[in-house]
């Protein structure tokens, strides 16, 4: 995609914005034919849609069910009360002047057109692979020219995970991330992973409000770590070509092949794709494997946040500082190695 047909694609949540709103102050109004809040002590009645009230009950922590069940004078006493008791401020996603939806303040919003302009300015050619919307938050698989051959003939393309939320719902993140050309496979890689925290300063805001990241600190961290990331190719190839010599045995390989199912909260249908692949063409080794998890983030999963999971679990699993940790068949191997310990232990 480029970068107009990102823009289209996150269009809905382009045109939303935060307004902030401080708890002690805060009053809801419910009745039969409206629904709003003051946003602090002596603010004007802003309206909220049905969504709004909807989000409003998640954010206090009432169930939705429970809700219908109630006049609405009640609910809207009912969220007062909460609302003051948390004392904390809040944001209010507005849209056309109307409530839509709530959530915790002290996250960082992040321009969406800035950011895809200094992406475009570091990555040669830059193209986006995928944008994902989670909520409010947004995942971007971003890919440049830059490739390299894991084996003769497997290709991959050098690339960043950017995650970040226009409306501060998230701390930015930034991933090293690869395309496979073979069968357009993406995955993530712990090479580079950061999470921006914003400490004051720099035409920004204080670490406990929201608003745009404008300063300069932030883009000069965004800048890096896109570059970095997308520059990890070299590292990334040098793991994958480790994790082929990494036999799995056909007696291991169904166990393996669940457990990384189980660790990647891939079930059902979607589970049962992944295993007739690895039937069709059994892993005989990590490589092939991650591949196999992989095609499922980038072609059978469709739910954001199962995407995300999955996305993090095949991270750790190429990573060598994780894959011991992650990896069920090291894992067995390393319990059944500290099993006379345990007995030792147990026997005391």
């Amino acid at each position: 995609m480029q970068r107009e047909e990102v823009l289209q694609k996150l269009d809905p949540i382009i045109g939303l914005k935060v307004r902030q709103a401080d708890g002690r102050g805060a009053r809801v109004t419910a009745t039969a034919e409206r629904i709003g809040i003051r946003p602090a002590q002596g603010a004007h009645f802003i309206e909220m849609n049905n969504n709004g009230a909807q989000g409003l009950a998640k954010f206090i922590g009432v169930s939705w069910d429970l809700v219908k069940n109630l006049k609405p004078e009640t609910f809207g006493d009912v969220a007062t009360q909460i609302l003051v008791k948390k004392s904390d401020n809040f944001g209010m996603v507005m849209k056309d002047g109307i409530v839509v939806d709530f959530l915790k303040g002290g996250s960082h919003n992040v321009d969406i057109e800035k950011a895809l302009t200094v992406m475009g300015k570091v990555i040669p050619d830059v193209d986006y692979h995928r944008a994902v919307v989670e909520g409010h938050n947004i995942s971007l698989e971003v890919v440049g020219d830059k490739r390299q051959p894991v084996v003769r003939g497997d290709l991959i393309q050098a690339g960043a995970l950017v995650r970040f939320s226009p409306l501060g719902s998230i701390a930015p993140s930034i991933q090293s991330y690869a395309l496979r050309l073979a069968c357009t496979n993406g995955a993530t890689s712990n090479t580079i992973l950061r999470e921006y925290k914003y400490t004051g300063g720099d035409g920004g805001r204080d670490g406990g409000s929201t608003g745009p990241i404008d300063g300069d600190s932030f883009w000069q961290w965004f800048r890096k770590s896109v570059h970095d990331a997308y520059g990890a190719l070299n590292e990334i190839v040098t793991q994958y070509q480790s994790m082929i010599k990494e036999r799995i045995s056909p007696a291991d390989r169904a166990a393996l092949l669940e457990g990384m199912l189980k660790q990647a909260h891939i079930s059902g249908p979607n589970a049962e794709a992944v295993r007739a692949m690895a039937l069709q063409n059994p892993p005989t080794n990590s490589y092939d494997m991650l591949n196999l998890l992989t095609y499922a983030t980038s072609h059978i999963l469709d739910n954001p946040t199962n995407i995300r999971q999955a996305q993090t679990v095949i991270a750790d699993y190429s990573s060598e500082e994780e894959h011991a940790r992650i990896c069920p068949l090291c894992h067995s191997k390393r319990s059944q190695r500290k099993a006379p310990v345990i007995i030792d232990a147990q026997a005391n």
